[in-house]
């Protein structure tokens, strides 16, 4: 894979979706994105929302690429009977490809030395674009979601991308803005 022409993508504010039946792996732009602040109100807001998860969650550590790979197969696992599969081999092939030029990682939730939740990121300069997740532990993957966004946040990070939005995600306080909005803040990020 062409790793300058995937992050000259991701940099125009396109983002990959899998679909087995395309030639070539396409690429979205959603409008409205949905990103988090990561003011120290958005960032209480989530801990408030989440803070009986965190309290579950004291002991757990948070890791980063540890199980990239374990996380990238888990991310790819459909949570449910019907669901589809987005993180298909391509995508796996995407991330890791990424990943070797140190612009992909996982954020992960270690529970008593077992990974109980794993967060897939593409990290370009001050910009984060959060691409799948998956947990195994019950609380896990909202203390992993907050621990994230600290981390980010606590290492210069001015925007986080979750692309879509799901009601959990606005109820922590991610928020839904206009594309030209959002291509702004991406420009900023990136220089």
């Amino acid at each position: 894979m062409d790793v300058d022409a995937i992050v000259a993508l991701y940099a125009q504010g396109l983002f990959p979706m899998d679909d087995p039946a395309a030639e070539e792996l396409p690429w979205y732009a959603a409008d409205p994105r949905t990103v988090f602040d990561l003011d120290a109100a958005t960032l209480a807001r989530a801990r408030r929302t989440v803070r009986r998860s965190l309290r579950a969650g004291e002991g757990w550590q948070l890791r980063l690429d540890l199980a990239f790979d374990e996380v990238i197969a888990a991310c790819g696992r459909p949570r449910h009977a019907d669901d589809g599969v987005w993180l298909t081999p391509r995508m796996h092939a995407l991330y890791r490809a990424l990943h070797a030029r140190g612009l992909c990682h996982t954020f992960e939730i270690w529970v008593d030395g077992e990974l109980g939740a794993g967060l897939v990121a593409v990290t370009l300069r001050r910009a984060a674009m959060l691409e799948s997740m998956f947990h195994r532990v019950p609380h896990a993957g909202n203390v992993l979601l907050v621990r994230t966004l600290e981390e980010l946040a606590g290492g210069g990070c001015e925007l986080v991308d979750l692309q879509l939005s799901t009601e959990h995600t606005l109820r922590l306080g991610a928020r839904e803005v206009p594309r030209a909005e959002y291509d702004d803040r991406l420009r900023r990020a990136l220089r």
